[in-house]
């Protein structure tokens, strides 16, 4: 197989499912493509690039060639879904895209798209960009509860605290993305009526 930075990077990808984004190591990633370490320097500079490279192939297979359609909430709440499965399709994918920092232009298309939407809907350029961090943080910060390997709660003491008791644990549910999605998209709505 020739050795490119798309192999590179699904390489790393797949090896991310299987490890983590803590193990993921240019070594394991070069054992996968069977080749020595220093070979991977031709396509990715060092981690931090592969990580960059991974949340933009990520968001290229994920919502690349999204076109929402319909009215503006409706295409808000479709890139906020399809986000969240494109995080939910990789082990640690939140994390992944909260650790790069990456300009190509699948995220810069995405990006553009949603303001352009925005903006079109009402929104000033600044609060169109406030709105979309709002979305893009509420979904990466559920996300990254969702695929957190560490205990949620303790079970909270029943007699101090009955509303936590009777609310129970493992409420990162699809339900609950749907519902705080609902209230920030309505948030939204009544903002851009403020105006």
């Amino acid at each position: 197989m020739k050795l490119s930075r798309d192999a590179v990077v699904r390489a790393a990808l797949e090896l991310l499912d299987e490890v983590g984004l803590d193990d993921l190591t240019l070594r394991g990633v070069a054992e996968r493509l069977d080749v020595q370490a220093p070979a991977l320097y031709w396509h990715v500079r060092n981690r931090q690039d592969l990580i960059d490279q991974m949340a933009a192939a990520m968001i290229r297979d994920g919502i690349g060639g999204l076109a929402p359609d319909g009215a503006w909430m409706d295409q808000l709440g479709d890139i906020a879904r399809a986000y969240r499965q494109t995080l939910l399709s990789h082990r640690d994918g939140a994390r992944v895209l909260a650790e790069s920092c990456t300009a190509d232009p699948a995220v810069n298309r995405l990006g553009e798209l949603a303001l352009r939407m925005l903006t079109s809907a009402g929104f000033t350029t600044q609060d169109a960009m406030r709105a979309l961090v709002a979305l893009i943080s509420y979904v990466s910060g559920f996300v990254a509860d969702e695929q957190s390997s560490r205990p949620r709660y303790e079970e909270p003491d029943p007699v101090l605290f009955p509303l936590l008791t009777a609310a129970g644990t493992g409420n990162h549910t699809p339900e609950s993305f749907k519902y705080g999605l609902e209230l920030l998209l309505s948030g939204l709505r009544l903002a851009r009526l403020s105006v």
